[in-house]
């Protein structure tokens, strides 16, 4: 039977703006809703753009999987161009499989593994500056971290008045690319107003900043053990590199990706242990027994399966990342319904992620759940924190030993209590932020 032209139900909405209000003013519990009460395919529109949300994991890897070469990134995406560049989050079709393929050698295991002493380094750095008693806001710390490693890593750069520099360039440029995103009248790019202007002068400094970084990486007569010198030294079939602005433009992504959604694992993973004492108390256990008050390696990890179980289920509850997408290329089909060329297609970790058929009980924070083989018996996109398909994240290694690296680390150390007048929020823009942040007290082990 071919696929009908009818729509999936899906949640009532004005004539003229569709379900966007809903979604603006409730964005997590909008896609939850729609799921819950309109199924595993439902339909709802923004605009004059129609939208189709898949919740069932076969749904999931046929648009990541089957037919991922007939899908493009959505329009949300393509927005941030202006920072982002051209690199693997934003480029499309035969450039970016240059590009992943360029890529991915700086990814391999052994390479990622080289960076564990620089993560261990730069967390000792930044527990040497804290205090007991302290009061601290949790994801400002661990944001701080997985930003100066990211830049030792990614850049080489170990300065701080650089790493300012760098990191203020881009909170400007991001924040006013942000407030467009948000913005529901969006006038053309080009256009000289006030706030576009700002942008592109922004963006301007960034590339300054980083395109120095790029000329002191090729200036290099010894190939350093940061990314970008990797990236650098790559070197395609043909024998052709990256130019200057594909390694801008990747450097940026790889910044972005990799700073920001670890620091979110690990701030999440705080809140949820300071919820939980008996999780933190079983967790502070298996540190003392492997680890007995060291710092941890790599070569820890697999004796640390309750550690591993801990952050994988911070991940299901609180996923950095909380909403993919992808915009039909032509006419397809999913679920038994035509999905038109221009159609999006959204899957949401926030929603797959509290699925009771496989996640029983799912607001409840129960690292056991992963102990007994769970993720070998679950369908393969009910749980996916990085995406999949071809385009699964690169750096879900790096991101996965950083995590693991800096929570045994610091939870060794320290405990967080969260304040009496603490509001823990999300906040859900790019990635699941803290809405007032997640101040705490420092209090020793």
């Amino acid at each position: 039977m071919p696929p009908s032209n009818a729509l999936p139900p899906g949640p009532k909405g004005t004539l003229i703006g569709g379900n966007l209000r809903q979604f603006m003013t409730r964005r997590l519990g909008f896609f939850l809703d729609v799921a819950r009460t309109h199924g595993d395919l439902a339909s709802f529109r923004f605009g004059p753009r129609r939208m189709f949300l898949a919740s069932h994991p076969d749904l999931i890897e046929q648009v990541l999987v089957t037919d991922a070469k007939h899908y493009i990134k959505h329009f949300g995406a393509r927005m941030y161009k202006p920072v982002l560049g051209n690199g693997l989050v934003t480029s499309e079709g035969d450039f970016w499989l240059r590009q992943r393929r360029l890529a991915q050698p700086a990814f391999l295991k052994s390479r990622v593994l080289s960076y564990a002493p620089v993560m261990g380094e730069l967390t000792r750095r930044m527990l040497a500056g804290w205090r007991p008693g302290e009061l601290v806001d949790v994801h400002f710390e661990f944001s701080g971290l997985t930003s100066a490693i990211a830049l030792k890593t990614l850049f080489g750069l170990d300065d701080q008045e650089d790493r300012e520099t760098f990191v203020n360039t881009l909170r400007q440029a991001f924040d006013l690319m942000s407030a467009r995103f948000r913005s529901l009248i969006r006038l053309p790019s080009w256009l000289p107003t006030p706030r576009n202007l700002r942008l592109k002068r922004a963006v301007a400094s960034l590339n300054r900043v980083v395109d120095g970084f790029i000329a002191a990486g090729r200036a290099r007569k010894e190939p350093g053990d940061d990314l970008l010198s990797r990236l650098v030294a790559a070197q395609d079939e043909d024998g052709t590199r990256m130019t200057d602005r594909q390694l801008r433009d990747e450097a940026m992504t790889l910044y972005l990706a990799g700073h920001e959604t670890t620091a979110l694992t690990l701030s999440w993973s705080w809140v949820l242990l300071a919820r939980h004492p008996r999780v933190e108390e079983k967790l502070v256990a298996e540190w003392r027994r492997v680890l007995g008050g060291r710092a941890p390696t790599p070569d820890d990890f697999p004796h640390l399966p309750y550690t591993e179980a801990v952050i994988t289920e911070a991940m299901r509850v609180y996923p950095p990342v909380y909403l993919i997408g992808r915009e039909a290329t032509t006419d397809l089909e999913l679920g038994g319904y035509r999905v038109k060329k221009g159609y999006t297609i959204f899957m949401s970790q926030w929603v797959s992620h509290r699925d009771p058929r496989y996640f029983p009980d799912p607001e409840e924070f129960r690292p056991e759940r992963w102990t007994d083989g769970l993720a070998k018996r679950l369908p393969k996109y009910a749980y996916y924190p990085f995406g999949g398909g071809p385009r699964v994240c690169i750096g879900n290694t790096f991101a996965l030993m950083e995590a693991t690296l800096i929570l045994a680390a610091v939870g060794q150390r320290y405990r967080f209590t969260l304040t009496d007048d603490a509001v823990i929020d999300v906040n859900p823009q790019i990635t699941l932020l803290p809405l007032y942040g997640i101040p705490a007290v420092l209090q020793l082990r």
